[in-house]
């Protein structure tokens, strides 16, 4: 009952957005229909008259169309009025999770139009039938800047204050994925705390600035967290003494078997998902041959669900064979009824129960530091959190495991890793501005 309390609260939470969304469409909509009847009162009289030519009448429906895509809802507004729904109900959704689902299939954004009835498809014009059909979604960059476009409309025109993401939980959430040390959650807390940084959207922020993937929460917060992680378990080989038995830094992690875990988590994830729409686009007749049984599945549920259509025409020469389309999709049914749900909470299962197993593993293989340790030969000592701190600039610069450590840190924010770089180069900026002052006794 709980999941379906929550399931209404969003549903009605994105169509109350939806209603502010089409409130910015009425004044368009009668404009639209003055500008139709304008210019169909033209053409018939140009057309009596003999003067329309097919050259003028293709550059002005051309015009037409592009005003009236222009602006108009689209899905990727669904992909983001979901996500400011769930920011309103303080959910740990993210921008990331929206464009998985999108590209998996398990959200209707790629062949949307199958989710309308055919006799109301049929009835739309071509301009926005083109919009149920949409391209590829791109990079999730593109979603988080899509939501912010969406949030400065509202507080423009609504005067709408949305809420700080549920940082705590999504922080939580994003431990367990990395399989890290509960140490770095509360440095990062307390790191976001000293930095003065919130996790609220940024919408006075100039589009195009320098430090424009900052104005999104959620990389924010990340890039926190991967400092953090970098102060109190750096990726060096440097022999650091702890400042005390209890302090923060008196465990040191083994990063190669972290590593090690991580690359083998991508791989399993990708055996359990659906295949991602622009992976399906590029499978070709040689990946089949090559490509392991649950591929070839995963390629044949993509075309079950995105090509493979049951709607059937009772009219025309489509009609002289629904009787025949009726009988084999009884016998070959696309869905199976019930299945879905029933293997969603199992790989649900399964996946907590991995996300664990390497949590136990990672701890298990964390050291303890002497606070009086002396350096091993060869090897060189440091001191205190933050001692001979490497800040990296370009994603060229990352290997072995500060490359996986990143990768799978910018998969999970929505980010490249060459943007997550920059975003904790920038975070890495501010703190040392910040120590400076306090040196300085500003």
């Amino acid at each position: 009952m709980a999941d379906r309390d929550k399931g209404i609260a969003r549903g009605t939470r994105v169509r109350d957005l939806w209603a502010l969304r089409l409130q910015r469409l009425r004044t368009r909509v009668s404009y639209d229909s003055d500008t139709e009847t304008d210019t169909q009162s033209h053409f018939f009289s140009s057309q009596s008259e003999g003067e329309a030519s097919a050259s003028d009448e293709s550059a002005r429906s051309r015009k037409h169309r592009g005003k009236k895509i222009d602006g108009t809802p689209n899905l990727l507004d669904t992909l983001a009025l979901c996500y400011i729904g769930t920011l309103l109900l303080r959910e740990p959704v993210l921008v990331a999770d929206l464009h998985r689902w999108a590209s998996d299939g398990e959200l209707p954004y790629y062949h949307a139009s199958n989710n309308v009835p055919l006799s109301m498809r049929e009835r739309l014009l071509a301009v926005y039938q083109e919009l149920l059909e949409p391209k590829l979604l791109g990079k999730p960059e593109k979603l988080h800047n899509h939501v912010l476009g969406l949030m400065r409309s509202f507080a423009t025109e609504f005067g709408m204050a949305l809420p700080p993401i549920n940082h705590p939980l999504i922080l939580y959430r994003w431990m367990r994925k990395l399989a890290l040390p509960i140490e770095v959650f509360a440095a990062t807390s307390r790191l976001a705390r000293l930095t003065d940084i919130t996790f609220a959207f940024t919408l006075d922020a100039k589009p195009g600035a320098k430090n424009h993937m900052l104005q999104y929460p959620e990389p924010r917060l990340m890039a926190i967290l991967i400092v953090s992680s970098k102060l109190l378990f750096p990726f060096d080989d440097i022999e650091r003494a702890a400042s005390s038995a209890n302090a923060m830094d008196a465990l040191g992690m083994d990063w190669s078997a972290w590593a090690e875990l991580q690359v083998s988590q991508p791989t399993e994830d990708k055996a359990g998902r659906p295949l991602a729409y622009a992976d399906a686009l590029e499978f070709s007749q040689t990946d089949v041959l090559g490509a392991a049984e649950h591929q070839v599945d995963q390629y044949m549920d993509w075309c079950g669900h995105n090509i493979a259509s049951e709607d059937i025409r009772e009219r025309g020469k489509a009609g002289r064979d629904a009787d025949f389309r009726r009988i084999l999709f009884g016998m070959f049914p696309v869905r199976e009824a019930g299945a879905t749900e029933h293997e969603d909470a199992r790989e649900s299962k399964s996946r907590e129960e991995a996300e664990a197993e390497k949590l136990r593993a990672v701890q298990a293989a964390l050291s303890i530091k002497s606070v009086t340790q002396q350096p091993r030969k060869g090897q060189t000592q440091a001191s205190g959190i933050g001692s001979s701190y490497r800040r990296i600039r370009h994603a060229g610069e990352l290997e072995g495991p500060a490359k996986v450590f990143y990768e799978r840190a910018a998969e999970l924010a929505g980010l490249s890793v060459e943007a997550m770089v920059m975003a904790v180069f920038q975070i890495e900026g501010r703190m040392h501005k910040l120590e400076e002052k306090a040196r300085k006794g500003v």
